[in-house]
């Protein structure tokens, strides 16, 4: 991914968002050549970017559709972008992230995943599980 794209500090063009995109596809053709990898690896590559509403790229899988390690990660992989800085944006708060998560639940996460998330939180940290 160019760093065009990676340091954008602002919204991105339709062609940059396009090309950014592509990233999905260019992690599993790498991935490929890697054969210690398990299978399961190539999943979660290839769907971390779905939504639970079929609203995600690359293929618009839906549900259950999209592989549940992919869905695991597609959490953990927004909690990280989202608690950290980016060129574009500042680290939110582990609440405001939580809140986040919370409010896509059913949309862009799965609610079962979103709940397993929310608890193993709680019982790690002792936040309140409505964040």
């Amino acid at each position: 991914m160019p760093d065009s794209i990676l340091l954008h500090d602002g919204p991105l063009t339709p062609e940059m968002r396009a090309r950014m995109e592509l990233h999905v596809a260019d992690g599993v053709a790498l991935a490929q050549q890697l054969p210690f990898l398990p299978p399961a690896t190539l999943d979660v590559i290839a769907g971390h970017h779905e939504r639970w509403d079929g609203a995600g790229y690359p293929q618009r899988l839906v549900g259950e559709q999209i592989p549940l390690l992919a869905r695991i990660f597609a959490v953990c992989d927004v909690y990280d972008a989202l608690t950290n800085v980016r060129p574009y944006k500042r680290a939110w708060t582990v609440s405001e992230t939580l809140a986040h998560i919370q409010a896509s639940s059913g949309t862009h996460f799965d609610p079962q995943v979103v709940d397993a998330l929310l608890n193993v939180l709680a019982d790690a940290t002792g936040l309140s599980e409505s964040a």
